[in-house]
């Protein structure tokens, strides 16, 4: 028999929808290589196009380096195989659908992918429920990360 609940379930009502997709560089490329043409050339046409603006309200990109994977295997649990992770916020999927399915955003990034990184990708459609840290997260005094 289940435990009482001591809440109701977070509910995504009146919420955005946050899609994420988990990336893997091609096995001939660097991560290096990976996370700057990912970073730069990779999002530069996304940037320029004025609908994925409109649409998009956060796009924020993880870089996972070797160090990032050896530091995640020390928790004794098994460690994703990924090399990147996007996270995307729009207000709805049709936002989503519309940004994507854009005809000159098509055009500019048609077949880049296969510069960098491999298909498919792995994606999830998801909403966040903050527990903790209602502001936006600031470096510690300028120190350097553990990385």
């Amino acid at each position: 028999m289940p435990l009482p609940l001591a809440g109701p379930a977070p509910s995504a009502a009146g919420k955005y929808v946050k899609i994420t997709m988990f990336l893997k560089k091609l096995p001939h490329v660097s991560q290096e290589y990976f996370s700057a043409y990912w970073a730069n050339n990779h999002v530069a046409p996304a940037l320029r196009n004025k609908v994925f603006r409109n649409k998009v309200r956060r796009y924020n990109q993880q870089h996972i380096t070797a160090d990032c994977r050896e530091l995640a295997s020390k928790f004794g649990a098994p460690v994703l195989d990924y090399d990147g992770v996007a996270e995307i916020w729009v207000d709805s999927l049709d936002d989503w659908m519309t940004a994507v399915t854009d005809p000159d955003l098509m055009a500019a990034v048609d077949g880049d992918d296969k510069n960098f990184m491999v298909q498919p990708v792995h994606i999830m459609v998801s909403f966040d429920h903050l527990i903790l840290g209602g502001e936006e997260w600031k470096p510690n005094n300028g120190r350097d990360s553990k990385l």
